[in-house]
C-alpha cells in the first residue's frame, strides 16, 4: 500500500516499506533479519509506537509490512521507518512522511 489517500480510522490496510541498499541502490536482502521485524510510527502528537512487522514474501526483496489496526491512524501528519535486526545487526530505512485525512 501507498502511504496516500488514507483515512483517519481505516484498518486492514497494510503498509510496506523497502529497505534500500545504499552502496547500489536497489532493495537489500533481509531475510537474515529475523530477530526483529518493525515499523516505528511518530503520531501528529509526536508520540513514537512500535508495531510488529513481518517480511512481504522472504526477506530476499527488501520488503516488510504492517497490517494498520482499528483506530490506530488519526487525523494528521505521520512519520515512520522500518527497521530489522539480528542479533547485534541493525537495519533501519530512512523515514517516510504522509498525511491522514479526516
Amino acid at each position: 500500500m501507498s502511504l496516500l489517500n488514507i483515512i483517519s480510522g481505516d484498518f486492514g490496510n497494510v503498509i510496506e516499506l523497502t529497505f534500500i541498499d545504499v552502496d547500489t541502490g536497489q532493495a537489500a536482502d533481509i531475510s537474515s533479519y529475523t530477530t526483529t521485524k518493525s515499523m516505528i510510527f511518530v503520531s501528529p502528537a509526536g508520540v513514537s509506537t512500535t508495531k510488529t512487522a513481518a517480511f512481504k514474501t522472504t526477506g530476499a526483496d527488501g520488503i516488510i509490512k504492517y497490517t494498520v489496526e482499528s483506530a490506530f491512524l488519526t487525523t494528521g501528519n505521520w512519520q515512520v521507518r522500518g527497521q530489522v535486526s539480528t542479533g547485534s545487526a541493525k537495519l533501519t530505512t530512512v523515514w517516510h512522511y504522509f498525511t491522514v485525512e479526516a
